[in-house]
């Protein structure tokens, strides 16, 4: 007799009705953490509230981790923001630096209006109450300014990097002025990521927070001389102001073939 599979493989039926993700989580998670910081289990809140005041970089690395696998499944952690702002927020430790960004991507910044609000909102008639910005996220900001003008041009980079996977223009607004400073910085490595992060800032928030970006682009594109950073300039232009990129490639049709492909 055939031997029933324990584990339900699922039909392409079956994935054709499934629901989309509604947990924020699950529709912008981008990276994935080794396991074995799940070993025996999370710990708690508490305890890892504790690891993140240790002095040992190591610990904190661990404490972090797990806080970012509870939150991943659901948990809320609400007191462990306040605990990364002072402990780890400003370490100089780079696999502390990193695990801090990618707990920036999966942190709720925003306050949801509570049940009341929302049924004082229905019963006036008006429109659902907006969420609020948490006031921790001012010196979440702060901070991703401080990398942006950080004198090291590689944490410069992995910032703007970061910056290309937040979607809030609250959060984004602020830092326009150093992501703008940043295409014109001495290093290649910076000038290439400031250029995708401008063409991710205005592919969501065009109009209202950087509506001068394919004008900064095709400044920056006139004079680059970096294949990567170049190519990533014309990348943005290509799709967000095609006009620009057909009159870049115009002037310089003779040179296009010695630019690389970056």
């Amino acid at each position: 007799w055939p031997v029933p599979d324990p584990v339900p493989r699922l039909r392409r039926s079956d994935a054709a009705t499934m629901p989309a993700p509604v947990n924020s989580n699950e529709s912008h998670c981008t990276f994935t953490l080794a396991s074995d910081v799940t070993a025996g289990g999370l710990p708690s809140e508490e305890e890892i509230s504790k690891d993140l005041e240790s002095t040992d970089p190591k610990v904190k690395r661990h404490a972090l981790k797990a806080a970012i696998m509870a939150m991943l499944g659901g948990e809320p952690m609400p007191r462990i923001l306040m605990q990364v702002i002072r402990f780890c927020i400003n370490s100089d430790d780079k696999p502390l630096k990193k695990l801090c960004m990618l707990y920036w991507e999966v942190v709720p910044k925003y306050q949801e209006p509570t049940s009341e609000e929302k049924l004082a909102a229905q019963q006036a008639g008006g429109q659902a109450p907006a969420r609020k910005l948490l006031p921790e996220m001012i010196l979440v900001c702060n901070a991703l300014m401080n990398d942006l003008n950080h004198p090291n041009e590689y944490v410069r980079g992995s910032m703007l990097r970061f910056l290309c996977k937040v979607n809030d223009e609250e959060i984004l607004g602020p830092l326009v002025p150093s992501i703008k400073a940043c295409l014109e910085h001495r290093h290649p490595y910076v000038r290439k990521n400031a250029a995708l992060s401008i063409f991710h800032a205005h592919k969501l928030h065009g109009e209202t927070l950087i509506p001068d970006g394919p004008e900064l682009i095709a400044a920056m594109l006139a004079q680059e001389t970096d294949v990567a950073a170049r190519r990533n300039a014309f990348l943005m232009l290509f799709n967000e102001n095609e006009d620009l990129a057909i009159e870049f490639l115009a002037k310089n049709m003779d040179d296009v073939g010695k630019y690389g492909d970056g």
